[in-house]
């Protein structure tokens, strides 16, 4: 937001008034302006990192499992600005990566009275199957519909509200949209692996 802000305040002072574009003050607003907007840049490329790094996320499992990475669906900013070269995961791509053992994480959002977000390794390996039964309980998981979420502080409209229950009782969860496939094969599978 601050970057905003002072773009716009170096557009203004640059383009408001050419005949003092050579203003000494004019000048100073300029630098400062363009100063801020590089800087909170910076920290907002560098919070993007830290956070697809940090904040819970479970990069590389015990006993030096592979790193897993996040699903079509959970993407960063920084790996959004990335699939402009064409590197961006896809929910294909995801459901091939399950199929064939692998996982991938999962942003969600439990939709219980407070909602919170959670991590679910999505896969068919009994670490993914543990991290299911953790957050929905055990397999077998039922899956009884699907609709937009009506609440949370999140963008709705990129999340899908799954409803549903296992042996533990109901469940609501919503994840975005793209991972929808891949969480209901992975459900489905669960139960056939324990």
């Amino acid at each position: 937001m601050i970057a905003v802000v002072a773009a716009i305040v170096w557009a203004l002072s640059t383009l408001a008034n050419v005949s003092n574009a050579l203003d000494p003050v004019n000048f100073v607003v300029r630098v400062v302006a363009g100063a801020v907007t590089v800087a909170a840049g910076i920290e907002w490329l560098v919070l993007s990192i830290r956070e697809s790094r940090q904040a819970g996320v479970p990069r590389v499992g015990s006993a030096g499992e592979p790193a897993v990475p996040r699903s079509a669906g959970s993407s960063t900013a920084v790996e959004n600005v990335l699939s402009v070269f064409g590197r961006r995961r896809t929910a294909a791509q995801d459901l091939d990566l399950v199929m064939g053992g692998g996982a991938v994480l999962v942003a969600a959002y439990l939709m219980e009275r407070k909602v919170r977000r959670v991590w679910l390794r999505v896969g068919l390996d009994p670490t993914s199957v543990e991290s299911l039964e953790l957050v929905l309980g055990a397999a077998p998981h039922r899956v009884f519909g699907t609709q937009i979420p009506a609440r949370g502080m999140f963008d709705r409209s990129a999340y899908t509200q799954i409803e549903g229950a296992s042996q533990s009782g109901a469940w609501s969860i919503a994840v975005p949209t793209a991972d929808v496939d891949v969480l209901r094969y992975a459900l489905t599978r669960a139960e056939e692996i324990r």
